[in-house]
C-alpha cells in the first residue's frame, strides 16, 4: 500500500510540474516577470512571517 502511494505521490508531482512547465511557457515576456516579482515577495513574505513565528515561540 505505502508503494503506490509513493508512485501516486510521484505521478501527480510529475504532472504539476509538467502543467507549471506548459503555463510557464505559453506566457509573454512581460507576464512572466510580473509572476516573478509576485513570486519573490510572496516569498519574502513567507520568509517574514516563519521568522517571526520563530522568534515569537522562542521568545515566549
Amino acid at each position: 500500500m505505502a508503494l503506490i502511494r509513493a508512485w501516486l505521490v510521484l505521478i501527480v508531482l510529475w504532472l504539476a510540474c509538467l502543467g507549471l512547465v506548459v503555463w510557464v511557457r505559453s506566457m509573454t515576456r512581460r507576464q512572466a516577470v510580473a509572476w516573478l516579482q509576485l513570486a519573490r515577495w510572496a516569498i519574502g513574505g513567507a520568509v517574514l512571517a516563519l521568522g517571526l513565528a520563530a522568534l515569537t515561540i522562542y521568545l515566549f
